[in-house]
This record gives C-alpha cells, structure tokens and sequence, in this order.
C-alpha cells in the first residue's frame, strides 16, 4: 500500500499522541509513504504556532523527509489539487464544516495521483473512500 501523510497526522507523530501513534503504526506497514511538499509548509508552520524552537522544527522537518518521499507541486497536482480543493469546498458546504484550504486540495491530489491512501484525521476528508481516518 502507498500512503500519503497529511498535515494532521505529522502534527500528531510530533506531539507524540495517541494518534501519532497510530499514524506511525500505520507508516510501518506500508511499501511507501509520500508527504506533499505542502504538508512540509505547514507543519513548519504549526510548529512555530506552537512556539518551537527553530532547531527542533528543521530537526522534525528533516525526520518528515527521511521517513517519506516529500512530493513536489507539478503542473498535474496544482491542476487536480484546484478541482480538489472545489470538490472539499462543496463538501464542507454540505456538511457545515469550516472551508478547507488549498492545501487541502493538493493533499487530496497528491494521494490520487498516486493510487495511494491518505492517513488523516482533518474532517474535510473524512468521507472519502482514499481516507484512512486516525480520529
């Protein structure tokens, strides 16, 4: 199976939670994890929301890129990320949930590029059949 990691399950594998647990228990039995590049941006910037130091946050960054295949924006993924991104926001309309960013999109397009799962626990995937939900 190939996964593809999103923001959420990082932030938890950094905080060491439950589900960061689970995330990484999840990481272990797979033949390849991908991080969209994007997802790398946000976790960095969680990161410094929660007041890390700088030293810690490239330490944590690194631990994302030697753990998994940090995937670039292309002209493919930005195209499918944009009709992503419209298909969450409808959704989110439809289920009274915060609008979700375009990061969103290009996660989304990341992993369906890739034939690959998406381990989360952000509530704008929760209903798609690529989601492999940690919360």
């Amino acid at each position: 199976m190939i996964l593809t990691i999103d923001t959420f399950a990082w932030v938890e594998m950094i905080r060491g939670s439950r589900l960061g647990s689970r995330a990484r228990e999840a990481m272990e039995g797979t033949e390849r994890c991908l991080t969209p590049s994007v997802v790398v941006a946000e976790v960095a910037s969680k990161c410094v929301r929660d007041a890390l130091p700088d030293s810690l946050i490239r330490r944590e960054l690194q631990a994302i890129r030697e753990s998994s295949e940090v995937v670039p924006i292309d002209d493919f993924i930005a195209t499918a990320g944009a009709h992503a991104f419209d298909e969450l926001r409808q959704i989110a309309q439809e289920q009274s949930l915060q609008r979700p960013g375009l990061a969103d999109g290009l996660v989304l397009a990341t992993a369906r590029r890739s034939g690959a799962r998406l381990l989360t626990g952000d509530p704008h995937f929760r209903s798609f059949p690529e989601t492999i939900w940690l919360a």
